[in-house]
């Protein structure tokens, strides 16, 4: 008897212990699927009713990136506060920084960002004959982590992050299967 159970036993803390770890192994690696992945949504202007379809991320800290196509083939970035209370200071355009590459804060053929008080924005490139050469688009599709940097309109400085897993995925379904990024 002493030893069935013994085997019972120790049958039952592996059953147990198989269940535990998978359950920790769930619970560890569900948040960083889910703050580091990034979608494709839709936005409608209201007045056009015309449709745009964007890369969409939003950090922890609720601050939200899109990559998009826009009406002309300019490949555009915009960077959005958490928070319509806070406004960037004037004149300013936020600092980007993709992996552990230059500091950054123009757009292509160093053109000021465009900021509004809750986002500012990046032109990246345009596409030509089903091309775009650029290559911050590119460190923005293979990289792993973006830091934005800037000031508000309260003279606070303020620093965020987003991870860049799927932003690929995301931003060559967006452009068109058809369209291919040079460096």
């Amino acid at each position: 008897m002493s030893n069935n159970l013994n085997v019972y036993s120790v049958k039952k803390i592996l059953q147990n212990s198989s269940v535990v770890i998978s359950f920790v192994l769930i619970l560890l690696l569900s948040p960083f699927s889910v703050s580091a992945e990034w979608e494709v949504i839709t936005h409608t202007d209201t007045n056009s009713e015309t449709q745009t379809q964007v890369a969409f991320s939003e950090n922890k800290d609720g601050y939200s990136l899109e990559i998009y196509k826009d009406s002309v083939g300019a490949i555009r970035i915009r960077f959005s506060l958490n928070t319509t209370l806070d406004m960037f200071a004037k004149r300013t355009c936020p600092t980007y920084q993709i992996d552990t590459r230059m500091i950054d804060n123009r757009s292509i053929n160093d053109a000021p960002c465009l900021t509004d008080m809750a986002w500012s924005e990046f032109v990246l490139g345009y596409v030509n004959n089903f091309n775009v050469t650029s290559a911050k688009l590119n460190a923005l599709m293979n990289g792993s982590i973006v830091t934005f940097r800037f000031m508000l309109d309260n003279g606070s400085y303020m620093e965020t992050q987003f991870s860049l897993a799927g932003s690929k995925r995301a931003t060559l379904s967006v452009l068109g299967d058809n369209v291919t990024i040079t460096p």
